[in-house]
């Protein structure tokens, strides 16, 4: 009788539990954002954003993030493909020789402000070392090193080990000039057992402040989110406020193990996934006395919503523009939004043809996203 009663007990318990999970509202959302530009070669190139999951109750409880570059073309891959994109990672090949093998490829790929010489421009590091005679014997400071961003640059000894340190420490040593060059290739399985063996791989490693490969670092955006029970209006408020371009890598510790700057994309991306579309236009419109206007427009800028305030003489024409709070990049877009820039003074200038004003090299998103928001401004009425 004891026994009953305690599995009566037990399923009137789960009983509510079950009514309360039958009750809760489950919603799938998807967004696939398209953003074209140029790599820093110069070749065209884009970015499909991929934010699809579902949401139990407003909260996301499933996330499938990914970023496709080149999608539908012949060369198209994954972001988070260790393969496909170049962010703490190391490649190295190793090839047969007549007498032996030689390194040919031995890259890193990070940041790291210590190698810049106090230039932030080239904190990022892409160096590479080679061997013609790799034996057992070969030790680090026996590498010839190039700095493939800067060939002019020469990369010493010093600033060698900086960047090769963090395959040292993933290899659990600390990296010096007379470390056998055999312990790191191990990491890539170019040696084992004793031998080298004639290949190539790449590896990726804990990079400044924590972050890894470019696609672990998605991954942890999206352990964040799961675990942080965020809805999609939480998603897009942190993509709007951190992890800016402007923000210095070392400062952005609010999703642990991404450091990848949170462009406008990011933002973009979400919103879609919210509202199905993204916004643009007036939004705002202030009335003064002497009977000019002030329009409130929002565009869509490279670090993500401009929110621009164009104001109008009682005649209709432009007399002067401001930016608020753009989160454009420091000292290429956020040059343009500067109050009394040089560009806003063109859009001025230029407001009876504005096709005739043209967009700025580097930065030719904040120029049309500027030039829009006037557009917007004139053609309201």
């Amino acid at each position: 009788m004891k026994k009953i009663c305690s599995v009566l007990l037990t399923l009137a318990l789960l009983l509510p539990a079950a009514a309360l999970a039958e009750d809760a509202k489950v919603e799938t959302f998807a967004a696939e954002y398209e953003m074209f530009g140029t790599t820093s070669a110069g070749l065209p190139k884009n970015d499909t954003f991929i934010f699809e999951g579902e949401t139990t109750d407003g909260i996301i409880t499933k996330l499938n993030f990914d970023i496709i570059r080149n999608k539908g073309e012949a060369d198209e891959y994954s972001k988070k493909d260790i393969m496909g994109y170049m962010m703490n990672v190391s490649d190295a090949t190793v090839e047969e020789a007549e007498d032996g093998f030689k390194l040919t490829t031995f890259t890193v790929y990070g940041y790291d402000p210590a190698f810049s010489d106090g230039d932030a421009y080239y904190a990022q590091f892409m160096v590479n070392a080679s061997c013609d005679a790799l034996t057992e014997d070969t030790l680090f400071q026996d590498l010839t090193f190039n700095d493939m961003a800067r060939p002019d640059n020469a990369v010493t000894l010093d600033k060698a080990l900086i960047v090769y340190g963090y395959l040292g420490r993933e290899a659990g040593l600390e990296l010096t000039g007379e470390t056998p060059v055999k312990d790191l290739l191990a990491l890539h399985g170019l040696y084992a057992d004793g031998a080298f063996a004639a290949g190539s791989n790449r590896v990726s490693f804990a990079g400044y402040n924590g972050g890894r490969s470019y696609g672990e670092q998605i991954d942890a955006i999206v352990a964040y989110i799961l675990a942080n029970q965020m809805t999609l209006e939480d998603v897009y408020e942190m993509f709007r406020t951190v992890n800016q371009a402007s923000t210095p890598i070392p400062e952005r510790d609010v999703v642990s193990g991404a450091t990848i700057t949170f462009t406008g994309d990011f933002q973009r991306m979400v919103y879609l996934a919210i509202h199905g579309e993204l916004f643009q236009g007036v939004v705002n419109v202030t009335e003064n006395e002497d009977g000019s206007v002030v329009k409130e427009v929002v565009t869509q800028g490279y670090g993500g919503e401009v929110e621009t305030h164009v104001t109008l003489d009682a005649e209709g024409r432009v007399t002067a523009i401001s930016v608020r709070d753009a989160q454009e990049t420091d000292g290429i877009g956020a040059v343009l939004t500067a109050d009394g820039s040089e560009y806003i003074a063109a859009l001025i200038a230029g407001q009876d043809d504005l096709d005739a004003v043209d967009a700025v090299t580097g930065a030719t998103v904040t120029s049309d996203a500027l030039k829009q928001a006037v557009e917007f401004a004139l053609a309201d009425e």
